[in-house]
């Protein structure tokens, strides 16, 4: 890092590269993050990712090996460091070759999130980007045309130290509206492969930041809006570069759906 006393985003730290492989052979890249429930660390990430088929069509996405994955290679923070990444191999199959990842309970695969129980070496560090949403935003909610941002790794390219890029989108459908009936949002932007499984965050900086003091907790205090708004899950159009480049969002309620099942 080129600036020690540079301070980083803390949702910067809430991203983390993922390379799906069969055994040691890479296939593809992406991006996945973290929930907490119920003191349970659950990685989140798409459906295609971890199976290897697009969702709608169970086609097979790798073209070159004809595989399917069967483990994730995480980049994960070293404790005590907050810059260097430890590769972290987390099985998508046990023994019996059973999925190791929850699907939706109601959409199956046609909902492309899933959510896989995981245990963290006390040797690693991951972050919440739920717990880097900052304080008073309860009531924060992103409405259509406001800016939000898809936090992956297009083509597998980080902004250095691991550290994912922010790609700029808007939203462009009524996000109180589940397109095809299933809690699915669009967003425009020209987003690249490599950033399915990302998480998709709205923040803007408030006029005036909201500060509490209290006599016996920590200050609390609040200089942007923000909302986590779901998982990312490619776009629509990515066969072709002259369609519209719509990516599909889907809604952050899903994730509590699928882990409540």
């Amino acid at each position: 890092m080129s600036e020690s006393n540079v301070v980083l985003d803390p949702l910067s730290y809430t991203s983390y590269y993922v390379e799906c492989c069969f055994n040691d052979v890479f296939l593809a890249s992406g991006t996945c993050f973290f929930v907490k429930r119920n003191d349970v660390d659950y990685l989140i990430t798409n459906w295609h990712i971890v199976s290897g088929q697009n969702n709608e069509t169970k086609e097979y996405l790798d073209k070159k090996h004809g595989a399917i994955p069967n483990n994730l290679k995480v980049h994960i923070f070293k404790n005590q460091s907050t810059v260097e990444r430890i590769v972290h191999t987390i099985p998508l199959y046990d023994e019996n070759d059973t999925p190791l990842w929850l699907e939706h309970p109601s959409f199956k695969e046609k909902v492309d999130v899933v959510a896989i129980k995981v245990t963290i070496p006390n040797d690693m560090l991951i972050k919440y980007v739920e717990e880097a949403i900052e304080p008073y935003n309860e009531q924060t909610k992103a409405n259509i045309k406001d800016d939000v941002y898809v936090l992956g790794f297009p083509f597998g390219i980080s902004e250095g130290e691991g550290f994912p890029i922010w790609k700029r989108a808007s939203i462009a459908s009524e996000p109180i509206i589940d397109i095809q009936d299933r809690p699915l949002m669009y967003i425009d932007t020209a987003s690249r492969s490599g950033m399915s499984g990302s998480p998709v965050i709205y923040k803007e900086r408030r006029g005036v930041a909201i500060c509490d003091t209290h006599p016996t907790k920590a200050t609390k205090i609040s200089h942007f809006f923000m909302e986590f708004i779901g998982v990312y899950s490619g776009r629509i159009g990515a066969d072709d570069e002259f369609k519209a480049q719509l990516g599909r969002v889907w809604k952050k309620r899903v994730i509590d759906e699928i882990i409540n099942r």
